[in-house]
C-alpha cells in the first residue's frame, strides 16, 4: 500500500495498484521514428490537445518523469482520468485509468486514441 500526501492541500490519496478496480486502457503503437522524434511529435500533439480542449478539460496536471515519459491527470465532462505516456525506441505506450462509468465507452475511447496516436507517429 502506498499513501501519497500533498501537504500544501492537505489531501490524501490512496493507491492500491495493481489491485484497484478501475478499468485500465493500455495502448501500444509501433513507430519507425527515432525515440527523440516520437517524443517531439507527442509533445506537439499534447500542446494541440490542450489548446483544443481548453473549456472541456480541467485540473490538468502533468509531470515529465523522464525526458520520454509523461504522467498526467485531468477531468473531462465530470470524469477524472489518470495515466501515462511513454515514448520508447520502437513504440509509444499509453496507459489510462478510466472511471467505472466510462467502461461502456472503453472500446470507443481506445480506438480513437489509437487512431490519433497512429496519425501522430506516421
Amino acid at each position: 500500500m502506498l499513501y501519497l500526501v500533498e501537504w500544501e492541500k492537505f489531501e490524501v490519496t490512496y493507491f492500491s495498484n495493481p489491485f484497484h478496480l478501475m478499468p485500465t486502457l493500455n495502448i501500444t503503437v509501433p513507430h519507425q521514428l527515432t525515440q527523440a522524434e516520437a517524443t517531439e511529435r507527442l509533445k506537439k500533439k499534447r500542446t494541440e490537445i490542450k489548446e483544443q480542449h481548453t473549456y472541456t478539460v480541467s485540473d490538468l496536471k502533468e509531470t515529465w518523469t523522464t525526458p520520454d515519459s509523461l504522467d498526467f491527470a485531468f477531468k473531462i465532462l465530470g470524469f477524472s482520468l489518470t495515466g501515462s505516456v511513454e515514448s520508447l525506441e520502437s513504440s509509444v505506450r499509453i496507459a489510462v485509468v478510466l472511471p467505472i462509468a466510462a467502461t461502456i465507452m472503453k472500446g470507443t475511447i481506445e480506438s480513437q486514441v489509437r487512431r490519433e496516436l497512429e496519425q501522430v507517429l506516421s
